[in-house]
């Protein structure tokens, strides 16, 4: 009978170890999904702002997934033909507040001058 209950005590404990291991798996994945899709919302910015055809908007509201991004583009002239980009995406990841920011030089001369993107 103590035998039964010391297999059934440590069956438990392995038991909650376990689902200790798996919430934690699932939080790590659910922190690696908002940080990919926050870090295509960058590229997309930056590729939409590198492009001249069309004006792309300062600041946006992304929701996906039910959590909402914060999506802010800042081009600051450096000289003649050259510009700063910078791109930060916000996010709420429960009680934290996460960022990413992203940012590039663009020069507005052809390549064939001898001047290449970064």
């Amino acid at each position: 009978m103590v035998e039964a209950l010391v297999a059934a005590g440590l069956l438990g404990l392995g038991l909650l170890g376990a689902t200790r291991l798996l919430t934690h798996a699932f939080d790590a994945a659910r922190h690696a999904r908002q940080q990919t899709f926050a870090l295509s919302l960058t590229q997309e910015a930056m590729d939409c702002a590198q492009g001249t055809t069309a004006p792309c908007p300062p600041a946006e509201q992304v929701l996906y997934q039910g959590v909402r991004y914060s999506v802010r583009l800042e081009v600051q002239p450096m000289g003649a033909h050259l510009r700063e980009m910078t791109v930060q995406v916000d996010w709420q990841d429960g009680k934290a507040t996460r960022k990413i920011e992203g940012r590039t030089r663009v020069s507005d001369l052809p390549d064939w001058l001898g001047l290449s993107l970064p």
